[in-house]
C-alpha cells in the first residue's frame, strides 16, 4: 500500500491533521514477514528473541480509534458502549496511564486488547513454507481481523514505567509551534509533545470530476502540419463527448475549428477551462504555463515535438488518453513554478510578475564582462556572484539549462529550488538546492560594470538597472501534469530515453570460467 511501512505491516487510510501533528488513519493488516530485516542496510535475521519483539511492539504501539474484534473470544467492543469524546485539554498523565489513551476517546482496556493480539501474532513460531512472502502476507490479510488505528503518537506510547527505575512517569512540558507559509501562520500545540515533519510531496495525486468537464483548451505546436491534423481530430473527439473545445485565436484563424476569444479581451481562461490537451514538445508546455499565470487546469501532453522530456503520452494513445481524462480517471504530478518581480532602487515594486516553469536566468547578455550581483536569501546576505550569470531553477527546469550549467537533476516531487552559477570565476562556487520556501533577492550594485539581463523561461527578457533587484520565490500555482505511469515512472523514463542517463555504449562482457586471474 502507498505510504505504508515495509513488509505490508500497515496500509494507510485517510490522512488528517488534528492539532497534534500529521495524523493518519491506518488499517492493521499483517505483521512484518518472518526473516525480513526491519532496518535498512542491516543483515537479515531469521528470528528474534521474544523480549526484543515485545519491546519493538511497545515502541510502535498505536492508539485505537474504533475496534470490533472477535478473535478466539478475546474481546468485543459493542456500539452500545458510550465512549468519551476527545478532550483537547487532556493531561499527559491521563494519556500515560491509559485512561484516555492520548485523547482518542476509547476505553482503557482497548489498548491492552490490541497489544494482546499483536503479541499473540509475534509469539507464533516460525514456519518454513514454500509459499512466497507475498502469498503469506495475502493469507494473513484475509485471516487477520482489521482494526482501525490512529497514529497519534508512536513515541509517547512507549511505556516508560516498565523501562525506568523512577517511580513516577516522566512527562514533557507543553509547548507551542508557530507555523508560517505563504497562506498565513498557524499556532499549534501538539497534545503529544512531539514535533512531526509533514510530507510535502504529493506523488500520487488522483483526480476525479464531481461534475463532467465542460470546456477544454487544445494547444498545438505552431507551424506544424502533424499537430494541426491531430488538433482537428482532438476537437472532433471532444465535441462527441459533449466537451466544448477551445483553441487560440491564431489557431482558430488557421483551422476554423473550436471556440476562441478576442485578442483585445482578457479571456480569464483559468475560470473557464477544465483541462488542457497539449500537442507538441516541451516548448508547447512552457507556452501553456505562460497562458495560465495563476491556476492551471490539468494538462495532458502528447509527444509531437523534438525532445519530449515533459510529454508523457505518445500520439497513438490520443483517443484512449483523452477518454480517460474526460472520465476523470488519471493521476497527476504538480510541477512547481517560480514567480519573480522587479524592485527599483527606491524600493518600489513593479506590478508585472513573471511566472516560470523552468528557470529565471540573470546573465551578462551581449556584454563580455562578468556580472556583479549581490544575493540575499530570506533577507540575509547569501553570496556575491562574479560570473557569466546565475540561474534559479525549479525541479522541472533541472533537466534543461540548469543541467547544461552543471546543476543536478532533481525529481519533480522534491520541494526545492536550484541555485546554479553560470561559469563562475571561483572553483568553489558550486550549485545548491534550497527549500522552495526560500525568497531570493538578486541585486545589481551601483558599482556594477554591467547591467545584466533577466530572462524568464527563455522567452521574456528584462534589463536590470544598477540599484534594481529581482525577487524570486516559489509560486503557489503549479502545473498539474497528467501522468502516464506515475510521477516517478514518467520521470525516469524521460531521463533514460531523452537524456540517455546511465546508458553505456556496450554491455560489459561476462567473465568466462578459467579466465579469472589471481
Amino acid at each position: 500500500a502507498l505510504g505504508g511501512e515495509s513488509g505490508g505491516r500497515f496500509s494507510p487510510g485517510i490522512s488528517n491533521n488534528d492539532g497534534g501533528g500529521v495524523e493518519a488513519t491506518y488499517s492493521f493488516a499483517a505483521t512484518e514477514p518472518y526473516g525480513s530485516s526491519s532496518r535498512e542496510g542491516s543483515p537479515r535475521r531469521m528470528s528474534r528473541s521474544s523480549s526484543y519483539k515485545t519491546q519493538r511492539d511497545k515502541t510502535n504501539r498505536l492508539s485505537v480509534e474504533r475496534i470490533d474484534v472477535d478473535v478466539a473470544g478475546v474481546a468485543r467492543s459493542s456500539e452500545k458502549e458510550s465512549s468519551p469524546s476527545r478532550d483537547e485539554g487532556a493531561s499527559p498523565s491521563a494519556s500515560a496511564n491509559g485512561s484516555d489513551h492520548g485523547g482518542s476517546g476509547v476505553p482503557g482496556d482497548v489498548p491492552a486488547i490490541a497489544t494482546e493480539l499483536a503479541a499473540a501474532r509475534l509469539d507464533e513460531p516460525d514456519r518454513e513454507t514454500s509459499e512466497p512472502s507475498s502469498s503469506r502476507r495475502d493469507a494473513a490479510l484475509r485471516l487477520r481481523p482489521r482494526l482501525e488505528f490512529s497514529r497519534v503518537d508512536s513515541d509517547a506510547s512507549f511505556d516508560a514505567r516498565e523501562t525506568s527505575n523512577v517511580g513516577e512517569t516522566p512527562s514533557k512540558s507543553p509547548f507551542q509551534l508557530l507555523l508560517c507559509n505563504d497562506d498565513g501562520c498557524e499556532v499549534r500545540e501538539p497534545r503529544d509533545r512531539a514535533i512531526r515533519h509533514r510530507q510535502h510531496g504529493t506523488p500520487h495525486s488522483q483526480f476525479a470530476w464531481v461534475e463532467p468537464p465542460r470546456n477544454a483548451l487544445v494547444v498545438k505546436k505552431p507551424n506544424d502540419k502533424n499537430t494541426t491534423t491531430a488538433l482537428v481530430r482532438v476537437v472532433d473527439m471532444l465535441v462527441k463527448k459533449n466537451v466544448t473545445p477551445w483553441v487560440e485565436p491564431a489557431v482558430h484563424w488557421e483551422t476554423s475549428v473550436g471556440h476562441t476569444w478576442s485578442l483585445d479581451d482578457d479571456p480569464r481562461l483559468d475560470k473557464i477551462i477544465d483541462f488542457i490537451v497539449c500537442l507538441g514538445g516541451d516548448g508547447t508546455i512552457l507556452w501553456v504555463s505562460n497562458l495560465f499565470p495563476k491556476a492551471v487546469p490539468p494538462v495532458i501532453s502528447f509527444a509531437m515535438g523534438s525532445l519530449g522530456f515533459l510529454t508523457a503520452f505518445e500520439e497513438e494513445s490520443i483517443p484512449r488518453a483523452v477518454d480517460d481524462v474526460v472520465r476523470g480517471d488519471f493521476f497527476f504530478t504538480p510541477r512547481s513554478r517560480l514567480a519573480a518581480h522587479v524592485v527599483d532602487k527606491d524600493g518600489l515594486e513593479e506590478k508585472l510578475r513573471y511566472v516560470c516553469l523552468n528557470e529565471v536566468v540573470i546573465d551578462r547578455g551581449a556584454s563580455a564582462a562578468l556580472v556583479d550581483l549581490d544575493v540575499n536569501i530570506d533577507g540575509s546576505p547569501m553570496t556575491k556572484v562574479l560570473a557569466d550569470g546565475v540561474m534559479i531553477s525549479t525541479p522541472t527546469g533541472s533537466t534543461a539549462y540548469s543541467l547544461a550549467a552543471g546543476g543536478s537533476m532533481v525529481h519533480p516531487g522534491v520541494s526545492g529550488v536550484l541555485f546554479v552559477p553560470i561559469c563562475p570565476h571561483t572553483l568553489s562556487f558550486r550549485p545548491l538546492v534550497l527549500p522552495d520556501t526560500s525568497v531570493l533577492t538578486v541585486r545589481v550594485p551601483e558599482s556594477a560594470r554591467v547591467e545584466p539581463v533577466a530572462s524568464f523561461d527563455g522567452k521574456r527578457q528584462r534589463t536590470l538597472r544598477r540599484g534594481e533587484s529581482l525577487v524570486i520565490a516559489g509560486w503557489r500555482y503549479p502545473v498539474p501534469a497528467i501522468c502516464k505511469s506515475g510521477e516517478t515512472g514518467d520521470w525516469f523514463r524521460a531521463v533514460k530515453d531523452s537524456l540517455l542517463w546511465n546508458v553505456r555504449g556496450a554491455a560489459q562482457k561476462p567473465e568466462r570460467v578459467g579466465d579469472a586471474r589471481a
